[in-house]
């Protein structure tokens, strides 16, 4: 390809690399590039010069007319990528040229452009070699200082437990058993491409059942504390029976991940207002308005509010740092249990009556 001799002005970027001959002068020995993120390109770019190499190599396929091409070379391998991304970041250099070829000195090219393109796509077979070859043409420009990046798309992720909440975004429930269906919905949030299942547990971990579609009827559970957990697995799982640790879950497959965190859920047995624990933060009435008095943990609380029967009559998030005066609905009268549930931390329930 003919080119008109231009005298070109310096990029701004100089990547400072000693003035010597550089060790990936000869074909022979490429300098490796390893295949990073896209985001992370140019950010990453390895630096490079060739204003002390030799020309080493053929005319390049693009550029054929000149009398000396100093060049550099690196290789990569494609790891599982079809298709790679080059970008050249200029620095003293003046002209530039790529080209791609498979893993020999003696292959054609099938990448080759020239000043002023700086971005290529190379497509490429998956665990393939492939050599790149950086060049100038002195009869257009002077060799220099760069940068190369090369990027891929990355795959997206095998196994992911990521977090499980229910579907309205809770970590913490509390139900009471009162003969009346209490259907949870949880939703597990990986972003792997394996399968997950949501698996209920004990609060010291050990398998109670697994929860097809992320459904639990919670009110045929027995009173107490349980876990939801969602597992991220690839292959064939094992371990999954009641009364075995979810921790001791193994997989033939490449990986296994559990969730982040799990959803905690409290049953209780509320056909009155029985059972009240001893907490933190005061809870009062004051005429028609529930009042949450600060917590010295500066934690945060989801409110629950039950009637002397079990029934919900209000959920609301107060604050931890002043006392918080919540108005509640005319059915929350007589005996109420409020119950407050903070993140890690155990349940406070109170008895007030309106």
């Amino acid at each position: 390809m003919a080119r008109i001799p231009t005298l070109l002005a310096a990029a701004a970027l100089t990547l400072r690399v000693a003035a010597q001959i550089p060790t990936n002068d000869s074909c022979a020995f490429p300098q490796p590039l390893t295949i990073n993120d896209l985001l992370e390109c140019p950010l990453l770019a390895t630096p490079g010069d060739n204003g002390q190499a030799s020309w080493g190599g053929d005319l390049p396929v693009c550029d054929g007319n000149g009398l000396s091409f100093p060049d550099v070379w690196y290789t990569f391998n494609s790891d599982i990528h079809s298709e790679v991304f080059l970008r050249l970041v200029p620095g003293s250099i003046t002209d530039w040229g790529i080209e791609v070829m498979p893993d020999s000195c003696l292959a054609t090219s099938f990448v080759c452009g020239v000043w002023p393109l700086f971005e290529f796509t190379i497509p490429t077979t998956p665990g393939t070699n492939y050599r790149v070859r950086v060049f100038t043409n002195t009869d257009f420009g002077a060799p220099g200082t760069f940068g190369i990046c090369l990027s891929a798309a990355m795959p997206p992720l095998l196994c992911d437990g990521n977090i499980v909440k229910t579907d309205q975004g809770d970590t913490t429930l509390t139900i009471c058993k009162d003969g009346l269906s209490d259907l949870l919905t949880f939703v597990s949030f990986s972003q792997g491409t394996s399968p997950v299942i949501l698996v209920l547990t004990d609060d010291g971990d050990n398998i109670v059942a697994e929860l097809p579609g992320g459904l639990l009827e919670a009110d045929t559970l027995r009173d107490g504390a349980y876990r939801i957990h969602a597992v991220s697995w690839d292959g064939a799982l094992f371990g999954l029976e009641a009364g075995l640790s979810i921790r001791d879950l193994t997989s033939d497959g490449a990986c296994l991940e559990l969730s982040d965190n799990f959803v905690e859920l409290f049953v209780e047995i509320c056909t009155g207002v029985q059972g009240v624990e001893v907490g933190q933060r005061a809870v009062w009435m004051d005429g028609d308005v529930l009042c949450i008095g600060p917590d010295r943990d500066q934690q945060g609380a989801w409110v629950t509010v039950l009637d002397a029967v079990g029934r919900s009559v209000h959920r609301s998030w107060v604050s931890a740092g002043s006392t918080s005066r919540i108005t509640l609905p005319e059915v929350a009268r007589g005996a109420l249990l409020v119950r407050l549930d903070s993140e890690g931390s155990p349940p406070v329930v109170r008895r007030v009556v309106r």
